[in-house]
């Protein structure tokens, strides 16, 4: 079976066949009467084939390049995902966790003042317990915003669940946080639920 020939064959021949008649030409710089013209004419669709093989050389290696290009950026985007996703695989087990951080509170927050001795120690038992939970979560990246008291509503890191009047802060300020707000990250996780300062 005859196999066809490649460009790069064909380019191959081309190439030898020019340099045989330069070779040629540099033997017997006077060739004879009557064969120049046809010499001429084979030389120049010899150098314009050879051309139009470089022009697609050029325009193949310039493809690949792109295509290199792209997939250098295709490797790098997918690393920047891979990266993110095990950054945030904690966020659901985190977000589940949010109400054991909210109890943690609840029971220091009822806590009386003044305390009995046997009472007292309990709560600091609680605190201990919350501060290795809340060390433990912060390893994690696990971090509570900002008291949110004071500042200006910021629908980003805030949720309200009331518009009060309060001639102490201006309109559109906090007032009052009824729960903490946490994020992962720079990832808001919940946001602090509150109530804004409305016109008196």
């Amino acid at each position: 079976m005859i196999m066809e020939k490649t460009k790069v064959d064909k380019l191959k021949e081309l190439m030898k066949g020019k340099k045989a008649m330069e070779e040629k030409q540099r033997v017997s710089p006077a060739p004879p009467p009557g064969e120049t013209p046809a010499e001429e004419d084979a030389a120049r669709e010899v150098s314009a084939q050879i051309k139009a093989a470089e022009d697609e050389a050029k325009a193949h290696y310039d493809k690949l390049l792109r295509v290199m290009a792209e997939f250098e950026n295709f490797k790098k985007r997918i690393e920047r995902e891979r990266t993110e996703q095990a950054k945030y695989a904690n966020q659901t087990l985190i977000h589940d966790l949010l109400p054991v951080v909210d109890d943690f509170d609840r029971v220091l927050d009822h806590i009386p003042q003044d305390p009995l001795p046997e009472i007292e120690a309990i709560a600091s038992g609680v605190r201990l317990i919350q501060n290795h939970f809340m060390t433990a979560l912060g390893r994690h990246g696990f971090t509570q915003l900002e008291r949110s008291v004071g500042k200006a509503f910021d629908p980003t890191v805030h949720e309200a669940v009331a518009q009060v009047e309060n001639k102490e802060y201006p309109e559109g300020t906090v007032v009052q946080e009824h729960r903490k707000g946490w994020k992962l990250y720079d990832r808001i996780v919940r946001p602090a639920t509150v109530s804004v300062a409305k016109k008196v």
